[in-house]
């Protein structure tokens, strides 16, 4: 019996020293070093800088790293929050980051025409709080647009900004492939790389993420077949590229399936695989490309933890710097920061209005009304607010192909992911994306065959009975298949932002008004039959593909068509569904817009208008969506932006 104790109580002391060696690894992986760090604004009080940059989400770290390469000039880049944890580097569970310290965790005001089946009618709109920004949080999914989405641009005011002058940026990032997004045929030019790397080269050695693998695993092996193109070096730095990752079909089943569909849909559609911005298993965002790289640079500063309160002017409406307080607990009197040559608004399109409006740029009435005094009437600040909706479609599967929660949580996937960077944890489990040739609608194809209920529900929003009826097998955690979301590429409605007070840690009014526009509606109703008349297709019915059309008690009087049925669902049970639980696509944009004659917010060199010294490289500068997702694009357009401030400089 004495041995027996002994044994459980060796058993108990090694499970906890693995446990706690674990967890301080964990830890430690989240940790960076940052050397120009500095978390306290009040020792910047007595400083100048060139240049301020304010935000360091997706613009923001490629800002400071292309303004800080030149050693002359001095650059200070200012984030609310600070470090992301190591949980951020795990691409499928970059949802669990929402609703989390790092994320901003905003709500929209309660919508009229949608969102009738979650909480209050609000949408939840995640946004990163920290080095990296919403980068960091998000799908990570790769794509450069179309041109008509940049010839838009340049009829709605934006000179300059057309496909042919934003092509050389946006190659950059597709390297060594040049063909936009959604057109060329399917010989792509990338090749899979059949070679084997070593444990070393897979995560390279000079970061904390080397320490994933143990020695032996350093020297093995390891067979890694994947499609990836890498961006062209711009400048003599080998660091700062963006990695970009494929799914590979031969190794994907539903990337198969999905995009040999449109041998029987027709070549009018293109369906491709999915691309990500995945480094070998690791979350690779502009954080990862841009700003670590630039870390050891003695001209560039990196405050942490403080909030640009303010942009201040001087008599002429030039700025002469911002004002900055610490956020956290304990109040402290607000710093002001002085500026040599420009400040550039970097905080996103929920943020930066906030901020111009604050700094008395924006609607005089508006201002007015909340005691601010007006540097510069500017009606459109808040205005042209646009965002994608998503409508899930849940489609049950009988093989053995997508992600459920039994895979995401076995000891399997776990050490796959810690020993090779690969399995279900690498990805975000998006598979495919298509849509007509220059359509104005699509599909995305998110190969989660089961989730967890609260989790979704979490970052969703979704009412108790309006989850169960998009995903009927919610109990089952083996459950195979994947979601449809169907989106409309150019959404016609417009919301607004609105100051709540004239404070900077007050969160604002965010209306998007999804759906307000008709032609919304009608354009999501041809994204959804499309999505139908997939699972329909011979290669998607090879996998047992069923779609499971929700039963809503408020659209009961519309449909829905019966399980196996060819019937299609008419267009009034479609828009209820769509008005009850489409969801946010997490692309908002244009709340600053490009335009001309000082009819937009900011002109074509991104300066903004009736003021000197002051720009904005976001995605609030986008006179109108993308035809996607438009992280990679920010990127290019924050590229362009650094070009032409630089070229202003000299």
């Amino acid at each position: 019996m004495g041995c027996l104790k002994k044994l459980v109580l060796a058993s108990v002391i090694t499970v906890a020293l693995v446990s706690g060696a674990l967890l301080l690894l964990w830890m430690w992986l989240g940790v960076e070093i940052i050397p120009n760090q500095i978390r306290d604004p009040r020792m910047l009080q007595d400083r100048s800088f060139d240049y301020i940059i304010v935000g360091a989400g997706t613009a923001g770290c490629v800002l400071a790293n292309r303004l800080s390469e030149n050693p002359n000039v001095t650059v200070l880049l200012v984030e609310a929050g600070d470090t992301f944890g190591a949980a951020s580097i795990i691409p499928l569970i970059s949802t669990a980051m929402q609703g989390t310290k790092y994320d901003w965790a905003f709500r929209t005001t309660p919508q009229k025409y949608s969102s009738h089946g979650l909480g209050n009618n609000q949408q939840l709109l995640p946004r990163g709080k920290g080095l990296g920004g919403s980068g960091q949080i998000n799908y990570m999914l790769h794509f450069t647009g179309i041109p008509e989405d940049f010839d838009r641009w340049e009829r709605l005011g934006a000179r300059d900004w057309n496909w042919h002058a934003m092509k050389p940026y946006l190659d950059k990032l597709n390297y060594p492939s040049t063909e936009p997004e959604s057109y060329g045929d399917d010989n792509s030019q990338q090749e899979c790389n059949q070679g084997e790397l070593t444990g070393e080269e897979l995560y390279e050695t000079n970061n904390h993420y080397a320490s994933i693998l143990s020695e032996s695993d350093k020297h093995a092996t390891i067979s890694f077949c994947s499609r990836k193109t890498f961006t062209q070096n711009r400048h003599i730095s080998t660091t700062d590229r963006l990695h970009i990752t494929e799914v590979d079909p031969r190794e994907s089943l539903l990337a198969k399936v999905f995009t040999e569909a449109p041998r029987e849909l027709g070549q009018q559609y293109h369906f491709k695989p999915a691309r990500y911005t995945i480094h070998n298993g690791i979350r690779w965002s502009s954080y990862h490309a841009y700003l670590r790289p630039a870390f050891g640079r003695p001209n560039l500063s990196i405050l942490t933890s403080s909030l640009v309160a303010k942009i201040l002017f001087d008599d002429t409406n030039h700025t002469k710097g911002v004002m900055v307080q610490s956020v956290g607990p304990g109040h402290q009197s607000p710093v002001p920061i002085t500026v040599g040559r420009e400040v550039i608004l970097a905080a996103g399109a929920l943020h930066t209005p906030q901020i111009l409006k604050l700094s008395g740029i924006g609607p005089k009435l508006e201002l007015k009304r909340h005691g601010i005094e007006l540097v510069h009437d500017s009606p459109g600040v808040g205005q042209n607010y646009f965002d994608h909706l998503n409508l899930p479609l849940f489609v049950s599967i009988n093989v053995t192909a997508s992600v459920t929660m039994d895979k995401v949580m076995s000891v399997d996937s776990i050490l796959q992911y810690l020993q090779h960077g690969r399995g279900v944890l690498s990805t975000t489990a998006i598979a495919g994306i298509g849509s007509p040739r220059g359509g104005q609608y699509g599909i995305i194809l998110f190969g989660m065959g089961s989730v967890d209920e609260q989790a979704l529900r979490h970052v969703s929003n979704m009412e108790e009975d309006t989850f169960r009826a998009f995903f009927p097998s919610y109990q089952n955690t083996s459950q195979e298949g994947f979601l449809f979301l169907s989106t409309c590429h150019q959404p016609a409605s417009r919301g607004g932002i609105f100051l709540r007070d004239r404070h900077i840690d007050s969160v604002p009014f965010f209306n998007p008004n999804y759906l307000k526009d008709r032609a919304d509606i009608e354009c999501m109703i041809k994204a959804i039959r499309l999505a139908a008349r997939t699972v329909r297709t011979t290669t998607f019915r090879s996998i047992g593909a069923q779609l499971h059309w929700p039963h809503i008690k408020r659209c009961s009087n519309f449909g829905p068509p019966l399980d196996n049925s060819t019937e299609e669902p008419s267009d009034r049970f479609l828009e209820c569904i769509l008005r009850t639980s489409a969801l946010t696509g997490h692309h908002p944009g244009g709340t600053a817009a490009i335009g001309v004659h000082g009819d937009g917010v900011v002109d074509n060199q991104l300066r903004v208008n009736g003021v000197h010294g002051l720009r904005v490289v976001d995605a609030s500068v986008f006179p109108a969506p993308l035809s996607g997702t438009p992280n990679s694009v920010v990127i290019a357009v924050a590229e362009k932006g650094s070009d032409l401030i630089v070229q202003n400089s000299n």
